[in-house]
């Protein structure tokens, strides 16, 4: 479940509801998204598609803005889909929060979502899809630009 906070110029800002703990939004438009920090600064933290245009914190954002969140509830599965977008999927893994583009890891965007949310965690370091059988190292997610595609 992704709640919307509100939106303006085009982009969506929301929240999941069940997520890491550091007070955090996500940010879509038609280009990409992005996930900024509201704590202990505003700063972004995650970037996929948008510019630096983009990415100026909006006017609606102002310091007088005061948020707040609940403590999470216990996490029951050690990996979970959490959300899927035109531009890839986030994972939970344990406390930490990954985006998984679609532009690093294609062979996902025509995967279902029954198929894209049946993900394993065989060990440690390790995701394992079983319906379209894609494993990946976590390390290759955090940091696709370290593991590319294509070998020269």
């Amino acid at each position: 479940m992704s709640p919307t906070i509100f939106r303006e110029d085009g982009f969506r800002f929301f929240f999941f509801s069940r997520e890491e703990s550091r007070l955090h939004v996500h940010v879509t438009c038609a280009d990409g998204e992005a996930k900024f920090w509201l704590e202990p600064t505003l700063e972004l933290a995650q970037n996929h598609g948008l510019s630096d245009r983009q990415l100026r914190p909006p006017k609606t954002w102002s310091g007088n803005t005061k948020m707040t969140s609940v403590l999470l509830g216990v996490n029951i599965s050690e990996v979970e889909v959490t959300n899927v977008s035109a531009h890839g999927f986030w994972l939970l893994l344990d406390a930490e929060e990954l985006f998984v583009p679609y532009a690093a890891f294609p062979w996902f965007k025509e995967a279902s979502i029954a198929k894209l949310t049946h993900v394993e965690r065989p060990h440690d370091g390790h995701l394992y899809w079983p319906d379209i059988d894609v494993d990946l190292s976590i390390e290759s997610i955090r940091n696709p630009e370290v593991f590319p595609l294509v070998s020269k």
